[in-house]
């Protein structure tokens, strides 16, 4: 778990070469899906809010006896800049309300198959 913005940034670029290698191109856009644990609901659901009012599908669902886990998901290309603009609005939001970011995710994307004959 990621414990501040600069050890995620480097986990960003770590993640995005893994992508490349793997033929994922960056440029197409998914879903991508961030993850925070928070000792209290209160302020899952303060994070959630301050997330879906900047575009974010959120939801906050109780993980064991005692955190919350909140997922945010946008549709985004995951170019290096992108990425970490967006890491960096979602971990502030979740460090202004007490959370611990947990990190990003999302399926890899190709081109369509072109459906040329030769």
């Amino acid at each position: 778990m990621a414990r501040d913005l600069e050890a995620q940034r480097a986990m960003n670029s770590e993640q995005l070469a893994q992508r490349v290698k793997m033929g994922d191109h960056l440029d197409i856009a998914r879903e991508i899906e961030h993850f925070a644990l928070f000792t209290g609901r209160k302020e899952a659901d303060a994070a959630r809010a301050q997330l879906a009012a900047e575009g974010f599908a959120t939801s906050v669902k109780r993980r064991g006896w005692s955190k919350f886990e909140l997922r945010a998901g946008q549709s985004a290309t995951i170019e290096a800049h992108e990425v970490d603009d967006m890491v960096c609005r979602v971990f502030k939001i979740i460090e202004r309300n007490h959370g611990s970011y947990d990190g990003w995710g999302g399926s890899l994307a190709y081109p369509p198959a072109s459906g040329g004959t030769s």
